[in-house]
């Protein structure tokens, strides 16, 4: 899961990116850019994320470890 998590990031950011990189301060990314990434994690595990649970993910890890309660 995070493999497929860490390509979907690729997209956005040339940072290095491991779980416990941080969206903002780690990766760089924008709120714009988190929006972006989140469309496309739907997409790809066939899932909607609520905004209230995308406030609650600091790192990857955080979203990872939600993919993995949620997606099927």
């Amino acid at each position: 899961m995070l493999d497929k998590v860490k390509e979907i990031l690729s997209k956005y950011t040339e940072e290095k990116i491991t779980a416990e990189s941080t969206f903002a301060d780690d990766l760089m990314l924008t709120s714009l850019d988190v929006i972006s990434i989140i469309v496309d994690i739907e997409d790809e595990f066939d899932i909607e994320i609520s905004d209230e649970d995308v406030l609650g993910m600091i790192t990857v890890g955080d979203l990872v470890q939600y993919l993995e309660n949620h997606a099927a």
